[in-house]
């Protein structure tokens, strides 16, 4: 019993108790949650199950390459500058055979005299970058193309940095840069995103145009999806929602369950949705040429978020996604990210041991200049002491 609530048993009696009411607390309140959501999925059901269709199957089997990146959790400042570590791979696939993989790997480094939000931001972007600039070469060695995540996600938080004044020449360059190597991918017509921490609530959006007071409208599409579609199915949005963008009928979703009127509501979703290409003046039907489904290989993991350009044929992109063996029966995703993202990962252990790894040498080094090894010992040690994670 010790072993198993090592952590909690490290807090005074009174402060584990109060966590033990929190969590009592926190339980009857998400007992209620998934009994009312039992309820009423019925409700849910009824809408939306005449737009699930059957995944068609394929036996031709097509090259396909994934790119996915890790980058530190956090940024290391043990030795007196902020340092972070990340990793990039591709992977071809045809069928389970792996045919090739290729790998990018890079430091990042900050004087702790700069902003750290600002830091952690620019990290972020030079991780785009770096997995677009990969993903480019496998562009015409393959016959589909996976990117981790949203085509144009990165351009999110550009805007709160552009907000918060964090945004200047070199960010502007990095993003511009991004974004003319994601224009190249999508106008390809051969790449795809597969968006795995989806909180897309397109359904909500949808069902609270009739409804405002719908549940669902706080409950992401996946979550609604698993207890509808059954297995080898697909949902297309724009069945569901017409051509405007998935993005808008979630910001909808988002701004009626906060209580706004649903014409004002649907105003300032569409003005949010396409803000961050504005704000950095790129075009915006940009936005409406992309298309989003949810596909469930297999019943017993949630469906996975797919997002295409219109560039690419739907029933092109069934052809690929039909292919056996296409998705993990264990997550439900294309095997071939799961398969590149188990091989990048970058843990915040590996980042203190890559700090380790530069302390030391930086003292090996001075040790064979017989210079005073005592002094870089007490740089590292007292300029900026800090846990390790």
């Amino acid at each position: 019993m010790y072993e198993e609530h090592v952590e909690w048993l490290k807090f005074p009696h009174d402060i584990q108790n109060r966590f033990f009411q929190c969590a009592e607390e926190e339980a009857e309140k998400l007992a209620k949650t998934i009994e009312e959501f039992v309820a009423r999925i019925g409700e849910a059901k009824k809408a939306i199950e005449p737009f699930i269709h059957s995944l068609p199957s394929s036996s031709k089997l097509y090259t396909v390459a994934a790119v996915d990146s890790s980058r530190s959790p956090n940024l290391s400042e043990r030795l007196g500058v902020r340092y972070g570590v990340f990793a990039t791979g591709l992977i071809y696939l045809r069928g389970t055979e792996e045919r090739s993989e290729v790998y990018r790997a890079g430091t990042f480094k900050r004087k702790q005299a700069f902003s750290q939000d600002r830091s952690k931001h620019f990290f972020s972007l030079l991780t785009n970058y770096v997995e677009r600039k990969l993903a480019l070469e496998a562009l015409d060695k393959c016959d589909l193309l996976i990117l981790d995540g949203s085509f144009y996600s990165f351009l999110i938080p550009v805007e709160r940095m552009k907000k918060s004044g964090l945004y200047g020449p070199e960010e502007e360059k990095l993003v511009d840069e991004t974004f003319k190597l994601t224009e190249t991918l999508r106008r390809s017509g051969k790449t795809i995103g597969v968006i795995k921490r989806s909180h897309t609530r397109a359904i909500g959006g949808y069902l609270a145009q009739e409804d405002k007071s719908t549940p669902f409208a706080t409950t992401i599409d996946k979550l609604i999806l698993s207890n509808i579609m059954p297995g080898n199915s697909y949902l297309n949005y724009r069945e569901v929602v017409g051509e405007k963008p998935v993005q808008i009928f979630t910001q909808f979703a988002s701004l009626v369950s906060a209580g706004l009127d649903k014409d004002e509501a649907m105003r300032e979703a569409v003005r949010k949705a396409y803000r961050p290409f504005e704000i950095l003046g790129y075009d915006r039907s940009i936005l409406d040429n992309m298309g989003r489904i949810q596909v469930r290989a297999y019943p017993s993991v949630p469906p996975a978020e797919i997002e295409y350009p219109t560039t690419m044929s739907l029933n092109r992109l069934l052809e690929f996604l039909g292919q056996k063996d296409f998705f993990n029966e264990t997550t439900n995703l294309p095997l071939a990210i799961d398969l590149v993202d188990n091989l990048v990962t970058v843990s915040q252990k590996f980042t203190g041991e890559f700090v380790s790894e530069v302390e030391g040498r930086v003292l090996e080094k001075m040790l064979k200049k017989r210079e005073n090894v005592e002094n870089a010992r007490t740089f590292f040690t007292l300029l900026n002491p800090q846990k390790e994670y």
